[in-house]
C-alpha cells in the first residue's frame, strides 16, 4: 500500500500468513531477513466473511500484541533445530544407525518407557471385600481388605447383626459442560465412525456446506467460533430453523 514514491507501509496484508503462531513466525522471519525496520500492523482474521474482513482492516492490531506469540514460535523453531536436527545427527553417528530425536517425541518416548517398565514390574496383591445384598435391592461393599481373616470376621459380624445402619450419606453436585463444537479432525473421525465417510469425503461435504453459508469455515483445528462469526451465526440459525422446520419457540424449549 504505497504511501509515497519511496516509502511503503509494511503490513500483514502485504505479506499474508496464517493467523496463528507459525504464521506470525513466518512473517517476522521474512520481515527481519529483508532488513526492514518499518513499523507494521497485523490484520488478524479467522473468518473469511466479508464483514469480518472489512472489520479487520478497519481495526488493524499493533505488532506488539503478537510479540509473545512470535517468541513462542521462535523458541519452538530453535528447539527443533538444536534438538531435532543436531541431536538426531549426533546420536545417529554415535550408534551407527539412523536415530530420530525430537523436542516432543523423545520426552514422550521416555515417559512411555518408564511407564511400561513400571507396569512390567507390578506385583499383584490379593485383597478381599465383603458384599452385602440389602433387602432394598442394593449391594453394600466394604473397602478393600488385605487380610482374609479380617474380611471373614467382618462378614461374620454382619451376619450376626443382620441389620445395616447408614451412618453417613455424601452428596455431590457435578456440572458437565456441553461438548465442544467440531473441529475438522474430530468431525472427520465421527463421520468415518458413524457414516463410513473418508476424511476427504467429509472435507468435501463440509466445504460444500460452507460455500452455501450453512456452516463456519471448515479447515480449522479450533473448537470455538470467534466474535467475527456472530452475525453470520444469526443468519445460519434462521436458515437451519427453516431447513429443519423448527420454530423459535421449539428452540427456546429445548
Amino acid at each position: 500500500m504505497p504511501l509515497s514514491n519511496n516509502v511503503r507501509k509494511v503490513t500483514s496484508e502485504n505479506y499474508p500468513t496464517d493467523a496463528g503462531r507459525e504464521g506470525e513466525l513466518i512473517f517476522r522471519l521474512v520481515y527481519q531477513q529483508a532488513g526492514c525496520k518499518k513499523p507494521f500492523s497485523r490484520l488478524w482474521l479467522s473468518s473469511m466473511e466479508e464483514n469480518a474482513i472489512r472489520e479487520g482492516f478497519a481495526h488493524l492490531k499493533p505488532s506488539t500484541e503478537y510479540d509473545a506469540l512470535y517468541n513462542a514460535a521462535l523458541c519452538r523453531e530453535r528447539a527443533d533445530w538444536m534438538v531435532g536436527i543436531n541431536a538426531s545427527r549426533l546420536f545417529s553417528c554415535l550408534y551407527g544407525q539412523p536415530l530420530a530425536v525430537g523436542r516432543v517425541m523423545t520426552p514422550v518416548l521416555a515417559m512411555t518407557v518408564v511407564r511400561e517398565a513400571a507396569i512390567a514390574a507390578f506385583v499383584p496383591e490379593k485383597f478381599y471385600t465383603v458384599d452385602l445384598e440389602l433387602t432394598s435391592g442394593c449391594t453394600a461393599s466394604s473397602r478393600r481388605i488385605p487380610e482374609k481373616s479380617v474380611a471373614e470376621n467382618l462378614l461374620e459380624a454382619c451376619r450376626r447383626e443382620m441389620v445395616a445402619t447408614i451412618q453417613r450419606i455424601t452428596r455431590k453436585e457435578k456440572s458437565e459442560n456441553p461438548p465442544p463444537l467440531y473441529d475438522l479432525t474430530t468431525l472427520q473421525r465421527d463421520a468415518n465412525r458413524l457414516l463410513g465417510y473418508s476424511a476427504q469425503q467429509t472435507l468435501d461435504y463440509v466445504q460444500s456446506l460452507y460455500e452455501k453459508k450453512l456452516t463456519t469455515y471448515p479447515r480449522t483445528d479450533s473448537c470455538y467460533i470467534t466474535d467475527d462469526d456472530e452475525e453470520m451465526l444469526e443468519v445460519l440459525t434462521e436458515e437451519l430453523e427453516g431447513f429443519f422446520d423448527i420454530t423459535p419457540e421449539d428452540v427456546d424449549e429445548a
